[in-house]
């Protein structure tokens, strides 16, 4: 891993500066080149590689979904494991993501969901998904732009959050379709978020295949056998 180059990539246009290796972030993260995030790839005894999740503020989390397609696609393009198939620890456990080269799709496993009882009373209608990491979802009939321009940043710091909260303002569009605009702590507004449509599939309770579209794409969910949340969409290079 050492001797692998940095990279741009973006998930759904969701950006991220990969480094491979054991260096302190410190460097990397002066110097995002416009990203809105730092991977650390490096090896582990347990997966295929273990991913640190640094947001451009420099707080840690504990999952990206959008990071794991993108780290994914990389490994397989250049060889760096055998067939398509790549195994991923994060800090919220190991992911299987399978990488379809022919169309820069990538389809990863991320946790069973837990929706969480949490109660604010200036927002009573936020459902609370946990995706490996924390998410809120508001529902509106609105924007979903505007209402992110408006309250995202009023949510994401309320202060029963200690470490923030990501937030996502989404609009039922169909019965398995919903835009979407997310608010993400450390980061602030970005294009997707990978775990965010995930919870916003959890939220809507839909059976089967769910799409959610956001200024950078559309990613579809669906959960597997085991109750998993399963999430496929595009990346590649910027």
């Amino acid at each position: 891993m050492r001797n692998v180059q940095n990279v741009l990539m973006h998930g759904a246009s969701n950006q991220f500066l990969i480094h491979f290796g054991e260096d302190s972030p410190e460097k990397y993260l002066a110097n995002l080149q416009g990203a809105d995030g730092l991977l650390l790839v490096q090896e582990d005894e347990e997966a295929d590689v273990f991913m640190r999740i640094l947001n451009s503020d420099g707080g840690e989390a504990k999952q990206c979904g959008n990071g794991l397609r993108c780290v994914a696609l990389h490994l397989v393009r250049n060889r760096f494991v055998e067939g398509s198939n790549v195994t991923i620890r994060t800090l919220s456990g190991v992911s299987h993501c399978e990488v379809r080269e022919d169309c820069n799709e990538v389809a990863v496993t991320l946790c069973k969901p837990k929706i969480e009882s949490i109660q604010i009373k200036e927002f009573p209608n936020l459902v609370f998904v946990y995706m490996g990491n924390p998410n809120a979802v508001y529902w509106t009939e609105n924007d979903p732009l505007e209402d992110r321009k408006q309250i995202g940043e009023v949510i994401s710091r309320h202060p029963l959050f200690e470490d923030g909260m990501n937030v996502h303002f989404a609009r039922r569009d169909a019965q398995q379709y919903a835009t979407c605009a997310s608010w993400e702590r450390g980061v602030g507004p970005t294009h997707a978020s990978g775990t965010g449509g995930a919870a916003v599939f959890v939220a809507s309770q839909a059976d089967g295949t769910f799409f959610v579209s956001s200024e950078g794409g559309t990613l579809n969910y669906h959960l597997n056998s085991d109750g998993i949340v399963v999430m496929s969409g595009p990346a590649s290079y910027v």
